[in-house]
């Protein structure tokens, strides 16, 4: 993120420049130019006793020749002077330039990387330390064996809410983490999708739903990637599109791109762009706090791929979409 952000701030500053320096000077040049070709030689000879008017005309006519020639080779060698001249301390400037921007980026991003890992820490520290008591209650409630209780129902029940939330809190960290090794494996990518979708049935069928899916690669296509990553944003997709749709969860499988597909509510054109966004929900109703495809964003920036979600108005679908190498 903060690489992007430095590069950003880089080309911003080089390509501003870039431009003005073309602009100024062209516009150096072409005055120059425009002068030279404005400034004409006039020879004037009078003429002598020694001399008849036709030859006088002769001679000027053959020194204005000369003349003009001689001057015209001038102002071109003159005006490639100065466009060499332009074009050396043009490449210089930008070198300069090029060089004061990467050392203020750098300047101007490290206080905000620093406030965003200590940020970081504070969460995962949190989530740390929050684990342990939540795990204490859980496991005193079961220990407790009291059925048919509603209030402590309901303590159980914001007690598994607590722990889902401390635990996408604690998965967001991680996956944000700079330091974290990117381990990338070869793998069947068929069998690897079907493993989560097999995972996530009885949730589906749980809920009335059903998980469809469709392949657009051989069954054993194998492809290289960081298998634990590409897991995580599948999983999260999948359940985020159980928790959203009304009936049917479709899953299309290519061979860089992964498809979720939800007969849900259709999301408004103007939320699509922040649906990634930490604590982002489109719908203000619904159960979740807007972390899960927070998480997903991140895990595939760290990875260089894109994640992004589309509405196909015809079929009233909502399409969640990873693209990986």
């Amino acid at each position: 993120m903060f690489k992007k952000l430095k590069l950003k701030f880089i080309l911003t500053n080089v390509i501003t420049s870039t431009a003005v320096l073309m602009i100024a000077f062209s516009s150096i040049y072409l005055v120059a130019k425009n002068t030279n070709d404005k400034r004409e030689y006039k020879p004037v000879f009078e003429s002598s006793d020694q001399m008849s008017t036709q030859m006088t005309e002769q001679f000027n006519e053959q020194i204005r020749h000369r003349m003009d020639e001689q001057i015209r080779a001038e102002r071109e060698a003159s005006l490639q002077t100065l466009l060499i001249s332009l074009i050396v301390s043009g490449v210089a400037v930008e070198a300069i330039i090029a060089l004061l921007s990467i050392y203020l980026a750098e300047q101007s991003v490290k206080p905000v990387r620093d406030a965003y890992q200590a940020q970081k820490d504070f969460i995962a520290n949190a989530s740390h330390e929050i684990k342990t008591p939540l795990a204490v209650i859980q496991a005193n409630l079961e220990a407790a064996d009291i059925k048919n209780n509603k209030w402590l129902d309901n303590v159980s029940k914001k007690a598994e809410d607590l722990t889902e939330l401390n635990n996408q809190l604690l998965a967001l960290a991680r996956s944000e983490s700079f330091d974290e090794e990117i381990r990338e494996s070869e793998v069947n990518l068929k069998k690897l999708v079907m493993n989560s979708i097999d995972a996530f049935e009885p949730k589906a069928e749980e809920q009335g739903k059903t998980i469809t899916f469709s392949f657009c690669i051989p069954d054993d296509y194998k492809v290289k990637l960081n298998r634990k990553a590409f897991e995580q944003i599948l999983n999260i997709y999948i359940d985020n599109g159980i928790k959203y749709a009304k009936n049917t969860i479709g899953i299309n499988i290519k061979k860089n791109r992964i498809t979720v597909i939800s007969d849900g509510k259709p999301i408004p054109e103007a939320k699509l762009p922040h649906l990634f966004d930490r604590f982002y929900q489109a719908d203000k109703t619904s159960e979740g706090v807007g972390l899960g495809l927070a998480i997903a964003k991140s895990v595939a920036e760290k990875n260089d791929w894109k994640v992004y979600a589309e509405v196909e108005k015809e079929l009233k679908t909502n399409l969640f979409i990873l693209e990986f190498k």
